[in-house]
């Protein structure tokens, strides 16, 4: 009987197992198979993208009414929203 830690038990015959694709053989990678040659999410159009930045300055009472009415949205998105509801974009 073959000791606890002997591994001789596992090993079969046919050792030469190739596991490797031969070299001849191809594969799609994830570049490769949607032909654009980038992985990911598409660019926005210059247009769309919101780049331009406002700093506002606001009192800690002001930070924190603004803070409780958002909830869990985030303040910017909070302001945006409201900014674009009071027709400040058109």
């Amino acid at each position: 009987m073959p000791s606890k830690n002997d591994l001789s038990a596992l090993k079969s015959p046919t050792a030469d197992k190739q596991i490797l694709p031969e070299s001849g053989a191809k594969r799609r990678t994830g570049q490769q198979a949607k032909g654009n040659g980038r992985v990911g999410r598409p660019k926005k159009a210059v247009a769309e993208k919101r780049d331009y930045k406002i700093t506002l300055s606001l009192t800690q009472g002001e930070g924190a009414k603004i803070a409780a009415k958002a909830g869990l949205a985030p303040e910017a998105a909070y302001l945006y929203a409201l900014l674009e509801k009071a027709g400040a974009f058109k």
